[in-house]
């Protein structure tokens, strides 16, 4: 083989180089997109979960009845808390605000908690935060879509394979 061949296997394999190193960078810095968003995500339940014990302390005062939802809610409050991966923190984040849900509810049943300052103020921080998290979750889904992508195009999904990069789940809000 002459000197030309080896220049072009040499070109050939320095391109592959570069191109894998390129791919596999750009899977890592999307990785931790994805992963940062979901933290901002957590943050934003958070705080939104931290309100709940305000919110039960007004709602117990005023009705005895919704003790099985005020229970439910303060043990998937907790549940959430010690969740360990993002999926079951994003599972029992659905489970919670769907309960959290059908106690702002409440007030339909118990006019006289309409008037209550406090389960306004905590009521309205609530949906304060929901907007956020709404924004949040949005971006997430984005950057994760773009993850996804980039894992199931040919031919980054090779490298994805061969370095283990798995796909992301989408966070999406489950209504009973």
């Amino acid at each position: 083989m002459n000197y030309i061949g080896y220049s072009i296997i040499g070109v050939v394999v320095l391109g592959l180089a570069i191109y894998l190193f390129k791919t596999y960078n750009n899977f890592v810095k999307l990785r931790i997109d994805t992963e940062r968003q979901a933290s901002h995500i957590q943050a934003h339940l958070k705080k939104k979960f931290d309100l709940i014990p305000a919110l039960t302390d007004v709602v117990k005062g005023y009705s005895n009845h919704e003790k099985g939802l005020l229970t439910e809610v303060t043990r998937l409050r907790s549940q959430w808390g010690s969740a360990g991966n993002i999926n079951e923190k994003m599972k029992t984040s659905n489970m919670l605000e769907s309960a959290l849900s059908k106690l702002l509810i409440v007030h339909e049943r118990y006019p006289q908690i309409k008037a209550d300052r406090s389960f306004n103020n905590i009521q309205r921080n609530i949906w304060h935060v929901e907007r956020e998290l709404l924004h949040e979750r949005k971006i997430y889904n984005k950057r994760v879509s773009w993850y996804n992508q980039k894992i199931q195009q040919f031919p980054s999904n090779i490298i994805a394979k061969m370095f283990k990069f798995e796909e992301k789940q989408f966070y999406a809000i489950e209504n009973e």
